[in-house]
């Protein structure tokens, strides 16, 4: 037998010493991690009752992988299924004489050469050669941390040897993978791993670094919100992951976290729920399932009763076992609440934000930017019906894939139905949004046959208007409907009616697109309308780059033809302004509630602001920051508004003002040091060795401002940058969360001694900040670690300079 009462006494005897490389933890005080009780104790991990449904559903799931590994493992063996199949049979009590073949394959896919980058790790699948996909780890203990948590003593000696030896190298691995904090699902499952097997293992230091990243990434929701915005996908593994750390973490402030994040999580869900077709509705980060919208959250969906048809299988069913109570009630009221506008920031930069306006019947959404992952929304339709109702969608298609189901290699672990990145921009007023997509020669690969943009549409709507003109669409046949340049697609599903007007496309000629509504006789239930921007021969742009804008609007409560009619022709008579040559591309339009305006220029590598822009919001509905308020209430958050409120530089209205950087706000991994050449010996930086490469999203310096008067102020910095990969940082200025000036590079050019650098422009001269009077917050971030700020100086005189 596996499960072995002898194991115990075993291992007082013998102890296994496998000592992973730690890194150093760098924290201020107010970001450390007590350990002492705060709140309510949790249970202890064995006591945790499972739900026997699920733990029975993940061993019958669990089969396959049994007989994968009963002979020779196939290619496709993933990594991750050894470990949950191990912990659900362990839950269940089930064939425990499995286990120790399922540890031994699992340590054949571990890396242990110590020499090697992924030393730890493990390869995502049998067939991979080495570990290409550093996730991997993070998958895989998950389940090792509850394995060790929950059964430890009931394993015999020899598989409860394996399995340590398995663990104590994943730490290592789960060390060694230095997650950025924007990728929102892997990080919270890093730093929960961290906390749990280092609580578990007996190893402090481990667990005080996954604490430490785990205030990392809730700093960084309370300053860029979650930047896997409303992925069906990832929003399922950020619940699990959440779920995990709150329910057997030992370190309060962590379960606080856990819990404050799950609550955000849900918020969003619910804020974002559109009850009329019961899925995640809007613009979307990430998404494996373009037509329809469904993932790995609606296993959390089904378990807390908010979808009722069976949800897709996924390998992390097991985790929902441990789920102690469902969704608050309160979630569920949220979205029922019509109208509602949600607003949201996906990042730091001035248009990684989120508009969704949702009405009973029908909700309109986008994105401002391009979330760059090629597996984006950026702009959606959601009408009323069932939860397989094809969704409203802009795609960018190089490969003749508008319904994103045609995979391609992605990388050397991953295949991936992905499609083009072009520049995107985009404005919303509530019922009204605009679109514009450019494509550059960079953006469309070389061996690219088609260029086409598309809006999906479902094709089982009640009514269709192409040009004015009513068209009847009949399932699986195909035909084609041409849309004049102006003209307006209409459909209606109810009381509801989507419309869509081309104010502006150009092919890779220069000359206007095509476009036409496309039924291709698909078995998905979709249609599309088709911008087509190649010809024959030719796919990728010239000098004159092509693209199309799409005005989206959408109409609710539509009750009889007259007030659709009514609608329609409101729609077809909105007038819009376009302003396009082959320098720019500029486009006004009147919406329902004011103007919208979007627009670009060469050499194409930004967009200008769109009209109106985005509140910066964590998360709000109509205007209220529901996220902010929650991220509010835990650390490091809370100590950091404190610290600010209570450390205020006041700014006279003429004149210069000294501040010493390790003054500010400082936020790991910046961290203060001393340095005798430095002002008052005391300097901040992120660590890092000469020429080293990295950076971080949260490491900054924070200062309060309190200006009087408006003059513009200019910046220098007393700054120390030893090589050209360790010269530079990132510096923005808001007020009352309104973007002032968004993250900018701040060139500081090789300085091997301590040195005063100002801040430019582009241009080359000095770089005003026109700060309002009162206060403000300007922050200096992380762009290349390794350089070094001892103190700034802001004066309103430009020709001023400090001593």
């Amino acid at each position: 037998m596996i499960f072995s009462g002898a194991a115990k006494s075993y291992r007082k005897s013998n102890p296994m010493t496998v000592t992973p490389l730690l890194r150093p933890v760098f924290a201020l005080v107010f970001l450390a991690s007590p350990l002492g009780a705060q709140n309510e104790k949790p249970s202890r991990p064995e006591a945790v009752k499972a739900d026997s449904a699920v733990v029975a559903q993940s061993v019958s799931e669990g089969e396959r992988v049994w007989k994968m590994v009963e002979g020779e493992p196939p290619a496709g063996l993933a990594s991750r299924d050894l470990f949950s199949y191990a912990l659900a049979l362990c839950e269940s009590g089930e064939h425990p004489e499995r286990l120790e073949r399922l540890f031994a394959t699992a340590a054949r896919m571990q890396e242990r050469d110590p020499s090697k980058k992924g030393y730890g790790n493990f390869r995502w699948s049998w067939g991979h050669e080495d570990v290409f996909d550093f996730n991997a780890v993070d998958f895989c203990m998950q389940s090792g941390s509850l394995l060790w948590l929950r059964h430890q003593d009931r394993l015999d000696n020899a598989t409860y040897r394996n399995l340590k030896t398995l663990l104590e190298l994943g730490v290592e691995g789960l060390l060694r993978h230095r997650v950025n904090e924007s990728y929102t699902n892997i990080a919270l499952m890093n730093a929960g791993n961290l906390v749990l097997l280092g609580e578990a293992l007996g190893n402090p230091a481990a667990a005080a670094e996954g604490a430490a990243r785990l205030n990392r990434i809730t700093f960084h929701l309370s300053e860029a919100g979650i930047h896997e915005f409303d992925s069906p996908t990832y929003y399922g593994v950020d619940l699990t992951d959440v779920l995990l750390i709150e329910r057997f973490a030992q370190n309060p402030r962590v379960r606080d976290q856990a819990r404050a994040i799950r609550r955000l999580l849900w918020t969003d869900i619910a804020l974002n729920w559109f009850p009329a077709s019961q899925k995640l509705a809007g613009a979307h980060s990430r998404t494996y399932d373009y037509l329809r919208g469904q993932g790995e959250l609606d296993e959390h969906l089904r378990s807390n009763g908010w979808i009722t048809p069976p949800a897709p299988k996924a390998s992390g069913l097991i985790y929902l076992a441990f789920q102690e109570a469902p969704a608050e009630g309160r979630f569920r009221e949220m979205s029922r609440q019509f109208p509602r506008t949600v607003t949201q920031i996906w990042g730091t930069d001035r248009d990684q934000t989120r508009t969704h306006h949702l009405c009973a019947d029908v909700t309109l959404s986008s994105a401002a930017t391009g979330y760059g992952g090629r597996m984006d929304l950026p702009l959606t339709v959601d009408l009323p019906g069932p939860r397989d109702r094809v969704r409203g969608y802009f795609i960018p298609d190089g490969r003749s894939d508008p319904y994103g189901k045609k995979k391609v290699k992605e990388s050397l672990a991953h295949s991936k139905t992905i499609h083009l990145q072009p520049l995107w921009t985009a404005a919303q007023r509530r019922v009204d949004a605009l679109g514009l997509a450019v494509y550059r020669a960079a953006d469309v690969p070389e061996e690219t046959a088609t260029l086409e943009s598309h809006f999906v549409l479902p094709e089982n709507v009640d009514e269709v208007w192409v040009g004015g003109e009513k068209v009847t669409i009949k399932p699986r046949q195909k035909t084609e409907f041409p849309l004049k340049p102006g003209a307006s697609l209409v459909v209606r599903q109810g009381t509801a009616t989507v419309g869509i007007r081309v104010p502006w496309s150009r092919d890779v000629s220069g000359a206007e697109s095509a476009a036409a509504l496309v039924c291709d006789g698909n078995t998905f239930g979709a249609m599309r309308l088709t911008i087509t921007h190649h010809r024959p021969g030719q796919a990728r742009p010239g000098d004159i780059p092509p693209g199309a804008a799409l005005w989206v609007r959408i109409g609710s409560g539509l009750a009889g033809p007259e007030a659709v009619a009514a609608w329609r022709r409101g729609f077809d008579s909105a007038r819009a302004e376009v302003k396009a040559d082959g320098t720019s591309v500029s486009l006004r339009v009147n919406g329902t509630d004011g103007p919208l305006a979007v627009g670009t220029s060469a050499p194409f590598l930004s967009a200008a602001a769109p009209e109106p822009a985005t509140p910066r919001h964590v998360l709000a509905r109509d205007g209220e920051d529901l996220g902010a308020a929650l991220l509010e209430t835990v650390e490091p958050v809370k100590s950091a508004q404190k610290a600010l409120s209570s450390n205020i530089l006041p700014l006279p209205a003429n004149g210069g003002t000294y501040a010493e950087a390790e003054k500010g706000l400082v936020l790991p991994p910046m961290v203060v040091a001393d340095d005798p050449a430095a002002q008052d010996g005391h300097y901040a930086w992120m660590p890092s060795t000469p020429g080293e490469r990295a950076g971080s999203s949260v490491g900054r310096i924070r200062l309060s401002l309190n200006a009087s008067g408006e003059a513009p102020r200019y910046l220098w910095g007393r700054v120390l940058s030893p090589t050209p990969d360790n010269d530079s940082f990132f510096v923005s200025l808001s007020a009352r969360r309104e973007t002032l000036l968004p993250p900018t590079t701040w060139a500081l050019g090789v300085r091997p001694s301590w040195t005063w650098v100002p801040l430019n422009g582009d241009n080359g001269k000095l770089l005003p900040l026109l700060l309002p009077p009162g206060l403000s917050t300007l922050d200096i971030r992380v762009r290349e670690a390794g350089a070094k700020l001892d103190r700034v100086f802001l004066t309103t005189d430009p020709a001023a300079r400090p001593k």
